[in-house]
């Protein structure tokens, strides 16, 4: 059993088949029509669309990484307010 579990720790998914490099181009295109479609929707100027398509489509790994780590900390986050709020305590009634 040990020869199968350091086989599948050193296993280099990478080299062991070319289909794994279709499936990256795959989710490299998703993010990238993702975040084209994300930065058309956005409500600022066109140059500052330009500016971050050019971002995102010039230095890919770090504009997808710039433009999310963007998205998060812009992002509208008052659906989590009712979750992470303080429970309510019950009112004690003070008798009459």
């Amino acid at each position: 059993m040990l020869p199968v579990v350091v086989r599948f720790l050193t296993l280099n998914v990478v080299s062991e088949h070319p289909a794994v490099y279709w499936g990256l181009l795959a989710v490299w295109l998703l993010l990238l029509v993702a975040s084209i479609s994300s930065v058309r929707s956005l409500e600022i100027s066109i140059s500052a669309k330009v500016t971050w398509l050019l971002i995102i489509v010039l230095i890919p790994i770090f504009g997808l990484g710039v433009y999310a780590l963007r998205c998060f900390v812009k992002g509208n986050w008052s659906f989590l307010k009712p979750v992470l709020a303080p429970p309510r305590t019950a009112r004690k009634i003070a008798p009459r």
